[in-house]
Parts: C-alpha cells; structure tokens; sequence
C-alpha cells in the first residue's frame, strides 16, 4: 500500500512538472476616457479661428437684437412734427429737422428735400428714385449684420472640418512611425480628438443659421417699414411742393 501511494505521488508530480508555468496576466492598457475639455484643448491651432468665430457669431447675435427696430428707422416723434411741418409747408424748417436727425428715414428725406430745393420742377417719380437709390443703400445697412451671421455659419463648418483633415493626417503619420502594438488605439484616440474640431464648428454654425432664421423677418418687416413710411413723407412732400408752385 506505501509503495502504491508513492508512485501516484511521484505520478502527480511528474505530471505537475510538465504543465506550462503560468505567468501573471500583465494588465492590458486601456485608452482612458476624454473630458470635453481634453478634446477642446487638444485642437491646438484649429481652437483659435473657431474661438473668433463663436465670439463673432455671439457679437453679431446679441448685435442684431439691438440693430432691427424700428424705432432705430425713425421715432415717432419725428414723423408727428415732419408731418405738422409739411401741412404748413415749412420745408426749410423739415430740412433742418432731417439734418439733425441721424436715423435712416429722415437722413433719406433730407436728400429728398434738398434735391427737390435744388430741382424746383422735380416729379413724383424722380423724387421716388432719388429714395429707392438712398433707400437700396440703407437696406445693405440694414441687412449686413444678418448677412455676416450667416456667412459666419458657412464657414465655421468649414474650418472644424479643416481641423479634422489635419488631425486625421496627423493621427496616420503617428501609426505609420509607432511600432508599437497599440497602433490601433493611438489612431482611435487621434480620430476622436480630431473630430471634436467637426463638431464645434457644426455647433457654432448652427447656431449662427438659427438665428439667422430668426432675423430674417425681423429684417423683411424693418424694410417694409423704412419703405411705407418713406413713401408716405415722400408723396406729402410732393404735394407741398405743389401746393408752393
């Protein structure tokens, strides 16, 4: 019975010897997790057109909600004494008070007054041209800031998309120089990063075509409204100029 017990020991032993030796599972690195801010900070020079661009687009925002009023066209009481002044024909005293006024419509009408001093047989029709021509340049004014805002949210797609081009260039010539088993995560990484660009530059020109969306009413009825009142004074202007002949 001994000698039995010591050959299966002697048979487990051998056995034991044989198997491989089991080394400890080494940890296998992982690619941690990025905050927002590590992606932000990690566009480089691609963060410094995209910052100008999000304050540009922010500028222009807050800009326009100050800019399309009507009340920045004329004041009403500027049109309360411009029509008491037509009435009793004083339109050296309305040419005085359109000079002192710097507001679109009575700086348009100004011109008007003084063309038509100057043009004693002046029309109807040529006093209306005189203020589509003042009038077309005051409409530019008027619609530049929405126009920027939405050329802004043009490119600001654009060049996210330029700094996600270049990260991706980069993050490739970084696998092609690493030997390195984790060639794979490194690309993974870098592609994230450089999509981060993508995606700020989408934000900031969504942004800027929302409200571009939203000012663009707002500048059809401050047109409308520099057009129907300019029309008004212009034909009253006429028929104090008739009334003088």
């Amino acid at each position: 019975m001994r000698n039995r017990s010591l050959a299966i020991l002697a048979l487990l032993g051998s056995l034991t010897s044989l198997a491989p030796a089991q080394t400890p599972a080494e940890p296998s690195p992982q690619l941690g997790g990025l905050t927002l801010w590590q992606l932000v900070s990690s566009l480089e020079w691609v963060l410094i057109p995209l910052g100008l661009l999000s304050v540009a687009v922010v500028a222009l925002i807050v800009f326009n909600f100050f800019w399309l009023k009507r009340s920045n066209l004329v004041s009403p009481g500027f049109i309360e004494e411009s029509e008491a002044l037509l009435r009793t024909r004083k339109l050296e005293d309305l040419a005085d008070l359109c000079e002192k006024n710097n507001q679109t419509i009575p700086r348009i009408l100004g011109k008007v007054i003084l063309f038509a001093k100057s043009h004693p047989t002046v029309t109807l029709e040529s006093l209306k041209e005189i203020a589509e021509v003042e009038g077309g340049r005051a409409v530019a004014r008027i619609n530049m800031p929405t126009m920027i805002l939405m050329d802004l949210g043009v490119m600001a797609p654009m060049v996210g998309l330029l700094g996600t081009v270049v990260g991706i260039l980069r993050s490739f010539g970084t696998l092609a120089s690493d030997a390195t088993p984790m060639r794979t995560m490194v690309l993974a990484g870098g592609v994230s990063q450089a999509l981060a660009a993508t995606a700020i530059g989408l934000t900031i020109g969504l942004t800027a075509m929302a409200f571009y969306a939203f000012f663009r009413p707002r500048v059809l009825d401050t047109v409308g409204h520099l057009e129907s009142t300019l029309t008004v004074l212009l034909i009253r202007t006429n028929d104090c100029l008739a009334r003088g002949k």
